[in-house]
């Protein structure tokens, strides 16, 4: 075959490609896309957005319809308003040839719960930032009560903790950094269910076993008290008994102080 020939048919080959696709573009732009499907994927069975809940949203704010067009659908307004959810960690819209559309969720993770001052509530998640409580789902984290009032949402922890001037007033950051090494150990998380801020701004923790109070501190040489703390706890208190013991101060080094009932 000759060199013309088959740049002849190569060249056609493109043009008929490119008018196919533009037919199928004309096809799918007037086509009735209807609903999404929706895909969240869950921190074991913390259920504190549901796939209900997104399409009421959505539909609420004319995002999504059974009659829309795809190209009536906006596709990237709609991840945009997801992503601004605050129970949404990541959220992805994906559409494909034949007008199936998806959306894929992830959700935020809470490692505790915060009671505020003045009688509300919120979650702190795991990449340290403040969520609303859910309608669908409790929750079984630290609790978090005492001298704190955090109700601003769009407050960051790791703005924070890369700010020297903000860490001198702000305690969200101490709080995180308590609660997340908590969570994040087993034998810790079974023993502690609650995080108290008194009114010097230390902390406390109170056991799930025992009417003790932990004296914390200030949040310095977190993992040097908790490994001082793991240690009274598997060697030391086992031994002596519970109950003998109204506090347990780990806030100097290298001891424990405990004061009898």
């Amino acid at each position: 075959m000759k060199p013309w020939v088959k740049n002849t048919i190569w060249v056609l080959s493109i043009i008929i490609v490119i008018i196919l696709m533009s037919f199928i573009d004309s096809t799918q732009e007037n086509k009735v896309i209807g609903l999404p499907e929706i895909d969240i994927e869950l921190h074991e069975d913390m259920i504190f957005l549901s796939a209900e809940d997104v399409m009421e949203r959505l539909s609420d704010k004319g995002l999504v319809s059974e009659e829309k067009k795809y190209s009536e659908v906006d596709l990237g307004a709609i991840e945009s308003f997801l992503a601004g959810m605050p129970e949404v960690k990541e959220v992805q819209v994906f559409s494909y040839l034949g007008g199936k559309w998806t959306i894929d969720m992830t959700l935020r993770r809470p490692v505790a719960r915060i009671f505020n001052i003045d009688g509300s509530s919120s979650y702190l998640d795991k990449d340290g930032t403040l969520m609303p409580l859910s309608d669908n789902y409790t929750a079984h984290v630290l609790a978090v009560t005492g001298n704190i009032n955090e109700t601003d949402f769009s407050k960051d922890v790791n703005i924070i903790m890369n700010n020297d001037s903000l860490k001198t007033i702000e305690i969200l950051d101490d709080l995180y950094q308590i609660s997340s090494y908590v969570c994040s150990d087993e034998f810790l998380s079974a023993q502690f269910t609650q995080v108290h801020i008194n009114t010097y701004n230390e902390f406390e923790l109170i056991p799930r076993v025992g009417s003790q109070r932990v004296l914390f501190g200030k949040a310095e040489d977190i993992a040097g008290k908790f490994k001082k703390l793991e240690l009274f706890y598997t060697e030391g208190i086992s031994r002596a008994g519970w109950e003998q013991y109204d506090t347990i101060n780990v806030m100097f080094k290298s001891q424990i102080v405990c004061s009898k009932k």
